[in-house]
């Protein structure tokens, strides 16, 4: 019997042997999915080929089911919405305009240029016979440079997202056309001229803290006044933004996200605040205060975690100017029973829905907040050329003007170099040159 078996057994042992030095053929996925290829070249090898020779010798593919029909493409959309989320919406919603417009330019040539072929000079050119006569500045015939270095960064931006990295190649034609000698000698050019005729670059005029003061009073007695409910949310809702664009120091952008899940307890930074809503502001006892504190996500400043702490603390002296107090308020009338589609349920601030009968689940953007804003400092005669950065720019030089020195006010604003502090505490930089002069005359 163990004669028998022996050459059964050496043939066995021998059939293993070769089963482990010749791989086994590879069960990749249907016919219609285009797996990376395992054949080498003929090419000289390296450690690459090398690599691929051993992962092709030793891998073993598990056997999977049919993948349904379309899972590529939904693959990829899948896979680009998780990308998009690296960018704030703000910025991704630029870079898709400025690229979207200058590919229609391109579709009404009828050359065949589209963005993934574009050259710096067919951009440059765009620019010149586009771009510049159709985008004049506010108070002057042209854009000013920074309105020019603006749309080259969102198409930069929007190439590289696209597949066209690194500089641009003039012999191959690839690369990103923004990155280009031309471009930026453009750039530079264009500044220059500005400046030659006349253009100055000044900051966002500063909100004084009086003239804060008489907005916020302004939108609470429009609000105490109001007798139709969408009335009544929205001037809350706006003089909570202004209220928290002054006190927190934030963006626009920023403030127009802002939810319930940013709110965390006073006492416990990283617990969220369980208190609210609070009682409307009728049932507070005499005297009583309430202190909030937002760690907003993914601001400006603090991308990839949740910013700073920022407290908010009441104000009996001024209700106009209590955060929380209005933030009371707001949530208390938007629960009522004549309120319906008004109540907060994740973001704080919300546009209007086109039929104005309800709030839209979405934030409010920066360019919706700075347009509010200027309305109501027109309707009470306060405007004077204040944006949604005024708040931010005011807020910082009325701490710095109050004694804080330069490390809380770095704090306040969230800001890490002494440079830009410098800028926001200058108390001229939204003069210009010539304004300047003239007063001083």
């Amino acid at each position: 019997m163990g004669l028998t078996l022996r050459p059964l057994l050496q043939v066995s042992l021998l059939a293993g042997l070769i089963q482990e030095r010749t791989p086994a053929p590879l069960q990749g996925p249907p016919p219609t999915v285009r797996e990376p290829s395992m054949v080498l070249s003929s090419a000289p090898q390296g450690f690459a080929e090398l690599r691929l020779r051993r992962l092709a010798m030793t891998s073993r593919v598990v056997p999977v089911a049919p993948l349904p029909v379309g899972f590529y493409p939904r693959g990829l959309e899948k896979a680009q919405a998780v990308m998009d989320q690296a960018l704030a919406d703000s910025t991704r919603e630029r870079q898709d305009a400025a690229a979207a417009e200058l590919q229609s330019w391109f579709s009404g040539m009828g050359a065949g240029i589209t963005l993934l072929n574009a050259s710096p000079e067919d951009l440059l050119v765009y620019l010149e016979e586009w771009w510049l006569p159709n985008h004049p500045g506010r108070k002057q015939e042209s854009a000013g440079p920074q309105a020019v270095k603006g749309v080259l960064s969102a198409l930069s931006g929007w190439f590289s997202r696209a597949g066209r990295v690194g500089p641009f190649d003039p012999v191959t034609r690839t690369g990103n056309p923004c990155e280009c000698p031309w471009v930026s000698d453009y750039r530079k050019g264009y500044t220059r001229l500005q400046m030659v005729g006349g253009y100055e670059e000044v900051s966002a005029v500063p909100m004084t803290e009086e003239k804060y003061g008489l907005l916020c009073q302004y939108l609470l007695d429009q609000a105490a006044s109001s007798t139709e409910v969408v009335d009544i949310l929205t001037l809350l809702r706006d003089l909570l933004c202004i209220q928290f664009m002054f006190q927190s120091t934030y963006r626009g952008y920023d403030v127009g996200k802002l939810a319930l899940g940013d709110f965390c307890h006073p006492d416990y930074p990283d617990r969220e605040d369980w208190r609210l809503p609070l009682p409307p502001p009728q049932e507070w006892p005499p005297g009583a205060t309430y202190r909030l504190c937002v760690r907003e996500r993914g601001t400006k400043t603090s991308r990839v975690q949740r910013a700073p702490a920022v407290y908010l603390q009441s104000d009996p002296t001024c209700p106009a100017r209590c955060f929380p107090r209005t933030l009371a308020l707001y949530m208390w009338r938007a629960c009522q029973p004549d309120a319906g589609g008004f109540q907060v349920a994740n973001y704080l601030f919300r546009p209007l829905q086109p039929n104005r009968l309800a709030f839209k689940e979405e934030p409010l953007s920066s360019a919706a907040l700075g347009a509010r804003v200027r309305r109501h400092l027109h309707a009470a005669g306060l405007y004077d050329g204040e944006t949604n950065h005024s708040f931010r720019r005011g807020a910082l030089q009325a701490a710095a003007q109050q004694g804080s020195d330069e490390s809380a006010l770095k704090a306040l604003g969230q800001i890490r170099s002494s440079a830009v502090l410098a800028r926001y505490t200058d108390p001229t930089r939204h003069v210009g040159s010539r304004q300047k002069r003239q007063r001083s005359e």
